[in-house]
């Protein structure tokens, strides 16, 4: 997994049938500057559109890890299954990770050197 980050605009309607879906508030969801530019672009060139307010936001990305670095499966019943911890950091936070066949605890996406997670070990 990674953070990435991602843009939120509520784009708001003077009445539903100015709008292309029929209704007057849609939610949308941008990857990138480029993309929440033309968007932008687009709503502003619509004179039915009231408001397009928008947030940026760090989103954790990809799929969970599969085996620890032992290569225990994290898949499976309450024997197997790792114990979830949340690590809090300012990069945005850490899926923790830990087997329950090994001491392993893998932290996700990984702790960096630029990463401060509030007093917990910098590399599990």
């Amino acid at each position: 997994m990674e953070w990435r980050t991602r843009w939120h605009i509520t784009i708001r309607w003077d009445r539903a049938d100015n709008s292309p879906t029929g209704v007057t508030v849609v939610e949308r969801v941008v990857d990138s500057p480029g993309q929440l530019r033309r968007l932008l672009a687009w709503a502003r060139a619509d004179p039915h559109v009231v408001a397009f307010p928008y947030r940026q936001a760090r989103e954790l990305v990809g799929d969970e890890p599969q085996l620890c670095r032992a290569g225990h499966r994290y898949a499976g019943g309450s024997a197997t299954r790792p114990v979830r911890d949340w690590w809090p950091c300012s990069c945005g936070g850490h899926l923790v990770l830990r087997c329950r066949r090994c001491p392993d605890v893998l932290a996700d996406p990984p702790v960096g050197g630029d990463c401060d997670t509030k007093g917990r070990a910098r590399s599990p």
